[in-house]
């Protein structure tokens, strides 16, 4: 056990010092912040006031003083006040349209001229010139203020989500499904991440070793069950440095950023509570098997090269089974009842990427998760041994044979010292 953790350390240690840690643990803050900074810079941009500039054409006294009076998100240029000259404006690009408005008995007539540069506001204003003219007719009619406001007042709509479960409607939350599809997105995301990332980190460790014909000294002295798990162990205490890191990140982020009025926007929008509860419940079990899983399967391939050259050839099969599962979870989204979609979600090395998509769409009962998680977890365990199995008989072969050829050769040499001990007991 002593060795076991040795090899460990050793591991961890070389990693976490390394450039490439740095770099990868860098290159996702940088792209948040790069993100953050822009959505901070437009939200000020909007704040600082608006520049563009209408003019308003008419011989009604209130519609003038209506749009230079009341606060909008353009300017009214009071100097235009012809036809002609509001044309020449717009040609000339110093204004970005012109309205021309007119009332005869209580109907408003209006024609806005504008660019693509006014094409958000258009509504804005037709709704302004609906409400002035209500007014115009409500004068006529001789109704009071709360009158007026009575006719205006919007009609109550409660929003019910339901979903259909054996015959009966049961109410679901609309935001609770959101954060859901939320979750299954992350999750399948950060899967496909982190299994492109570790499963190299872990193929090339054995690789480099073994290309150096340094494994052979290792094995002299730890064996090879030690050196798999330590390393496996090694790299997934990496992994989990690279998730602590963001989380005290985030939080630290979080703390300094909560008062800001952004920050308080969005929150003001979305539940944090549910959405941190969705990500440690099924989505965090799904991210930790799943990874492990892929990360157990890149140590077996990365054993199986003779060279760091051959790295990339041997965690190719790894790389194409995730982007099986990533797609098939894409897929999911948008038809999590297809029977193609509940068979991938019960297959272990996919159901990571499917099944999140499954529970967010409540395609799939309590049952029915819990029987995906246990064979999933059962399979991780049974492709350790099988993958340890493999690797004591190919750690210390050097073949320039295909992928095919060294799984054969492994599998021999594991036949034969199955039989060489069964004849020594």
């Amino acid at each position: 056990m002593n060795k076991f953790w040795v090899i460990t350390k050793e591991v961890y240690k070389k990693n976490i010092k390394s450039f490439g840690f740095l770099a990868m643990v860098l290159s996702p803050l940088v792209l948040v912040a790069f993100i953050a900074g822009l959505t901070y810079y437009f939200s000020q941009e909007e704040q600082v006031g608006p520049d563009t500039s209408i003019a308003v054409i008419s011989e009604d006294d209130t519609i003038n003083e209506m749009f230079k009076n009341q606060e909008w998100d353009f300017q009214v240029d009071e100097e235009i006040t012809t036809e002609a000259e509001a044309e020449e404006a717009l040609l000339d690009e110093s204004i970005a349209g012109y309205l021309i408005a007119d009332v005869e008995n209580t109907i408003v007539d209006g024609q806005l001229i504008y660019t693509d540069d006014f094409s958000e506001q258009s509504g804005l204003i037709q709704e302004s010139l609906s409400n002035y003219q209500m007014m115009l007719r409500a004068d006529q009619l001789d109704l009071a203020p709360e009158e007026v406001a009575a006719l205006s007042e919007p009609v109550s709509l409660d929003e019910k989500y339901v979903d259909i479960e054996e015959g009966t409607l049961t109410e679901e939350d609309f935001s609770d499904q959101m954060i859901q599809q939320g979750g299954a997105y992350f999750v399948s995301i950060a899967i496909m991440v982190f299994i492109m990332t570790y499963a190299g980190i872990i193929a090339e460790e054995v690789a480099n070793e073994k290309g150096t014909r340094i494994m052979e000294i290792i094995l002299s002295s730890a064996s090879a069950t030690n050196h798999f798990f330590g390393k496996l162990t090694g790299v997934m205490m990496v992994l989990l440095t690279q998730i602590g890191i963001y989380v005290i990140i985030g939080f630290g982020a979080y703390m300094y950023f909560k008062d800001a009025d952004i920050v308080q926007s969005v929150l003001s929008e979305i539940d944090l509570g549910a959405i941190l509860q969705e990500l440690l419940s099924y989505t965090l079990i799904f991210f930790i098997v799943g990874v492990l899983m892929y990360v157990v399967l890149a140590a077996f391939f990365g054993s199986l090269a003779t060279k760091m050259e051959d790295v990339n050839k041997a965690v190719t099969p790894i790389v194409f089974m995730a982007l099986i599962g990533f797609y098939v979870g894409i897929f999911a989204f948008n038809s999590p009842d297809n029977t193609f979609v509940e068979v991938f979600s019960y297959i272990p090395l996919f159901t990571p990427f499917v099944m999140p998509f499954r529970i967010a769409a409540d395609t799939v009962s309590t049952l029915g998760v819990w029987l995906s998680i246990t064979g999933t977890f059962v399979f991780a365990i049974l492709i350790s041994f099988v993958s340890l199995a493999f690797y004591r008989s190919n750690v210390l072969i050097y073949s320039d044979t295909n992928l095919l050829g060294t799984i054969k050769r492994s599998w021999s040499i594991m036949q034969s010292n199955r039989k060489a001990r069964k004849n020594r007991g």
